[in-house]
């Protein structure tokens, strides 16, 4: 039945982007400017009530609460290579080189552009839209899913867990199979709307190290060999396939994040890196809760409600796969791992990539901003980097890292979509080897729709239009955990 389900549900999603690519754009785009104006308080304020609870959780009466009664299966670093892996994709090296080129032209908060203040909110927004609040996303379903797994020992490991409390002893019926297949539809376009972002960043950077002409026949050919590459990992399984590229993945980025630092500016790296995190700091209340209803200059619907809708559509995913590998964690250690080591991992990409191009533009070293509006993003990347000392080496590990980054994600959601369409799977089993093979391969369709129909805003547009179903369901789940948790632990 869910295997079933989530083969209707891909085949539904990619199919009108392949025959009908302009027609399907046009019609998710008036889908989104719908959603964001009509439910866009309600992405704000779920964001801040999860993130509330989850710190709850964690520092409150349940923190010490141990998922099973095992050790924790994976060492601590092995632990959190996965699950920044599996919650961060190739989609983080785009945002975080650039992101702060669309704020400064058009900053929130009424600050004029290109102004002081507008270079101080767009090089610390990023850190909120990937920071705390984005991993609390990830956090509440991987408690609400593990809690039920470990402690009251449900033997599947799929998004309906997280609403145990309400289904008792009914884990098939409809109501669990909805909210399965609200979490299939969201994973299967958030995991396309990811791909369909990276796919050309790194098929930029393989046109700037080969001559190839850049193009959608390049981009297929970077899925292809992406694919390959996730599937023969997800093969190996848990332990020899994604802990060990994981693990690589981890060493490259950090090796590529300190040779930006020292080949760039570095005394300028460092001052913007420390200013931005005390600007985040000072605003972050702001941040969570602005909805912007007076000036309503579209910065929230654009910016702020599609990353609630991205993280909220990969969520459960990460969850149901942070939940396998968590075995033997308290609940405290699995928020701390995720809210702030999972913040502190994106934020060192935003400190160093960001704040490189940002000191190029400022400079006058390069015009970030020109070639992004004439040409695009990902060629305003290669810019930034092209003028660094040993470029094509710098550009050959960041093609590398970005590869690795799109695999560890995209076997992760194969393992994660295999598991959820398992009938039965205990604590320490694994998917069929073929159905992880299936997912590998099958997921890899909508990018290329998505690629086929526009690109990056169509993206944006599928995440946001399939995540508003699962938004209701996290306030579910939200509850559910806390019943269970003051059923099982009642005050004293």
């Amino acid at each position: 039945m869910n295997f079933g389900l989530s083969v209707s549900v891909l085949l539904g999603l990619t199919l009108p982007l392949l025959v009908f690519p302009s027609e399907t754009a046009a019609v998710l785009a008036t889908i989104y400017a719908w959603i964001a104006d009509t439910f866009g308080w309600f992405y704000i304020l779920t964001g801040a009530v999860t993130f509330g609870l989850v710190l709850y959780i964690a520092f409150g009466p349940y923190g010490k609460i141990r998922l099973g009664e095992a050790e924790p299966e994976f060492p601590t670093i092995s632990w959190v290579g996965m699950l920044f892996g599996a919650g961060i994709g190739s989609g983080m090296l785009y945002w975080s080189a650039i992101e702060w080129a669309y704020y400064v032209q058009a900053p929130p908060f009424g600050a004029e552009p290109f102004s002081d203040k507008a270079y101080d909110w767009a090089a610390s927004y990023g850190l909120h839209h990937w920071g705390f609040v984005a991993w609390a996303f990830y956090s509440l379903p991987t408690l609400a899913i593990a809690y039920p797994f470990y402690v009251r020992k449900v033997p599947q490991l799929k998004y309906s867990n997280s609403a145990q409390y309400w289904l008792k002893g009914r884990e098939s019926s409809w109501p669990a199979r909805l909210m399965d297949s609200f979490f299939m539809m969201a994973l299967i376009g958030g995991a396309g709307s990811s791909l369909g972002i990276s796919t050309p960043l790194i098929s930029a950077f393989v046109s700037r190290l080969t001559g190839v002409p850049d193009g959608f026949a390049l981009e297929v050919a970077v899925v292809v060999v992406c694919v390959a590459l996730f599937s023969f990992s997800v093969w190996l399984g848990l332990s020899r396939g994604i802990r060990r590229l994981s693990d690589v993945n981890i060493a490259l980025a950090f090796l590529f994040l300190l040779f930006i630092l020292f080949a760039g500016d570095t005394l300028f790296i460092l001052r913007m890196a420390v200013n931005s995190m005390g600007h985040l700091l000072q605003n972050t209340l702001a941040m969570t809760f602005w909805t912007d209803p007076i000036a309503n200059t579209g910065f929230v619907g654009d910016w702020t409600v599609f990353y609630w809708a991205w993280w909220i559509a990969y969520g459960p995913f990460v969850g149901i796969f942070v939940a396998r590998i968590s075995r033997g964690r308290t609940l405290r250690e699995v928020v701390f791992g995720m809210l702030c080591l999972g913040s502190l991992g994106v934020w060192l990409f935003f400190f160093v990539l960001g704040n490189h191009t940002l000191g190029l533009q400022l400079s006058g070293a390069v015009d970030v901003i020109g070639v992004m509006n004439a040409e695009n993003g990902n060629a305003a990347i290669v810019a930034g980097l092209d003028v660094l000392p040993l470029a094509a080496a710098a550009i050959g590990l960041f093609c590398l890292v970005a590869v690795i980054f799109v695999a560890t994600t995209y076997d992760s959601a194969s393992y994660t979509l295999a598991a959820t369409a398992s009938t039965e799977m205990g604590p320490s089993e694994d998917p069929a080897r073929w159905h992880r093979l299936f997912w590998a391969i099958a997921i890899a369709a909508l990018p290329i729709g998505l690629m086929y129909a526009g690109g990056v805003r169509e993206a944006q547009t599928a995440t946001l239009v399939v995540s508003l179903p699962l938004t209701f369901t996290f306030w579910l789940s939200g509850i559910a955990l806390l019943k269970s948790l003051r059923a099982d632990h009642p005050p004293r």
